[in-house]
């Protein structure tokens, strides 16, 4: 995207939104680092066009969603916050389409969510996608460990082993353009 066709607010203007709206002091932390993380992939891109200020602002905000619930209607709800305050609907996108890996339809349906895709499709989704799966809380760890934890504590489920095969598909996408 060589042009802005949407207005990103200020890194500024969105962590103060998230202490407004009540998003716990560890999550905006966790954002963060998220940020700091999906920046330093950016920057490591050569090979297309990325809007790195979406990818900071986008990872900044991708959890808005938690300052009324932390389980999967995170990703909705923040979609639906950024909406409803008139931001740009690839901020909404990012928030709805970070969870763990993307889910599918199937997926999507059988943790509660309407029955649709929420699989990141742009490269600033799958950046913050990518970028959020590299911490627990806000101590970067490998994607093996953030899976691992997960293992630990639901199993080896259909949808988290799925979920782990698109962030390893999402990270080798990454890495074939730096």
């Amino acid at each position: 995207m060589k042009q802005e066709e949407f207005i990103i607010p200020s890194r500024e203007h969105v962590l103060e939104l998230l202490k407004e709206v009540r998003v716990p002091a560890h999550v905006r932390k966790h954002s963060i680092a998220v940020a700091k993380k999906a920046l330093e992939i950016a920057n490591k891109i050569k090979r297309a066009e990325i809007n790195k200020n979406l990818i900071e602002i986008g990872a900044l905000i991708h959890d808005i969603g938690r300052s009324k619930t932390h389980g999967f209607k995170h990703s909705l709800i923040g979609g639906k916050i950024l909406r409803n305050m008139g931001y740009p609907k690839e901020l909404a996108l990012i928030c709805e389409r970070h969870i763990l890996g993307g889910l599918d339809a199937e997926d999507a349906e059988s943790v509660g969510l309407p029955r649709k895709d929420y699989l990141p499709q742009t490269l600033e989704e799958k950046i913050v996608c990518l970028a959020d799966k590299h911490f627990t809380g806000h101590k970067e760890v490998t994607i093996q460990q953030r899976f691992n934890k997960w293992f630990k504590k639901y199993g080896r489920s259909k949808i988290l082993l799925k979920s782990k095969k698109r962030i390893e598909d999402i990270q080798k996408e990454i890495e074939a353009l730096m």
